[in-house]
């Protein structure tokens, strides 16, 4: 079998699992991702993925309703995987107050939202009958794997090591996403520590392609073209996942001022840090960031620095204070299109069918 024949062997099993057209999943983006972002890549012949983020149970049910209104292809749920280390509240207490005198400049509420509880976001999933759920964090414990595999949807995981790989293929994962250092936003560690879990993704895919055996493997990070997409696809993946690349189109949730700023950032612009979140992350620096750190401020814990800071990032979005949000982003960013989410999804698909019929030609 030659090589082509196999990458098409490979796309063809992950798009029969999935139910989609094209082996093209959209990034869960956390204030970025909309349902209508969700239906477009999803319409495009793609996989959309709809963050479940800060939504309670019936905010959840009402975004995936939203969805479904707008396709009716199918499309998952990302959900955030409890982490063993527990919230430390005094770290997060000491943020929340530091911060106090910018959410009164800002005109910010003076509460940290509620993370909501997995089971309840779970049992939305459940009840709005979502044909796929990705995770995030982690892998999903036995007794949620078995509930899933009882209704027939599909499970998806997310890692940043071969290690990891082994233990979501293990824990019933039908796809894995391999993330490679490159990604925009949270990185998905949660074996190994965070230093251990800056790998590339040229570094990552093979071993966690070799390692997952059946589990169909998606290749996530700087994937901005056709032919870095062709590039992840010879590493032996099945298919890609693209973040970044939606983050200016019109379905996006990103003030136009954030959406702006996005040509200017070079692959030298963004950093790792838990600053935002408490959890390693990929994002664009901002003076809130230097602020923190000026002030001798550790972050708190994930989601401790989250629901620190969370207040202050809307309404600096609101009021287009880029010096003020929470801007994740991946090292390739800067090529991102304008346009519909669909339009992009679309011109990407075919111009890596083209080059596959170009190749397969020669």
């Amino acid at each position: 079998m030659t090589w082509l024949s196999q990458i098409s062997q490979r796309a063809a099993h992950l798009t029969d699992v999935l139910g989609i057209r094209a082996p093209v999943l959209g990034a869960p983006m956390w204030g970025v991702t909309t349902p209508q972002l969700v239906a477009s890549v999803s319409e495009a012949g793609g996989l959309g993925v709809l963050p479940s983020g800060l939504l309670n149970g019936d905010a959840l049910c009402k975004a995936i309703a939203d969805v479904k209104r707008l396709t009716n292809q199918p499309f998952a749920v990302d959900l955030r995987v409890p982490l063993r280390e527990r919230e430390i509240e005094v770290k997060t207490d000491q943020v929340f107050d530091a911060l106090e005198p910018l959410r009164d400049e800002l005109g910010a509420p003076q509460e940290m939202p509620c993370i909501p509880d997995f089971d309840e976001q779970f049992e939305a999933i459940l009840a709005s009958d979502v044909p796929v759920v990705r995770f995030s964090f982690g892998g999903p414990r036995e007794v949620y794997a078995e509930a899933l595999e009882a209704r027939h949807i599909v499970m998806i995981g997310c890692v940043n090591s071969t290690r990891e790989a082994k233990v979501l293929r293990t824990a019933g994962c039908q796809v894995i996403v391999a993330q490679g250092v490159e990604a925009g936003g949270p990185r998905q560690f949660f074996e190994n520590p965070a230093e251990a879990s800056q790998i590339g993704l040229m570094a990552l895919l093979p071993p966690v392609v070799r390692v997952s055996g059946d589990a169909s493997v998606v290749a996530s990070g700087a994937i901005m073209s056709a032919r870095s997409m062709l590039a992840a696809m010879m590493l032996g993946a099945s298919g890609v996942e693209i973040g970044s690349l939606l983050v200016r189109t019109n379905e996006s949730a990103w003030p136009q001022a954030m959406k702006d700023q996005v040509p200017w950032c070079d692959d030298a612009a963004t950093r790792l840090t838990a600053l935002t979140s408490g959890r390693m992350t990929r994002v664009v620096p901002t003076g809130l960031a230097d602020a923190l750190v000026d002030a001798g401020l550790e972050p708190a814990p994930y989601p401790g620095q989250l629901k620190a800071l969370y207040t202050v990032d809307q309404a600096a979005r609101r009021q287009a204070r880029l010096d003020l949000v929470e801007m994740p982003l991946g090292q390739a960013a800067q090529t991102a299109p304008t346009g519909s989410a669909q339009a992009v999804v679309e011109r990407l698909i075919h111009e890596y069918e083209g080059m596959l019929g170009e190749i397969h030609a020669d």
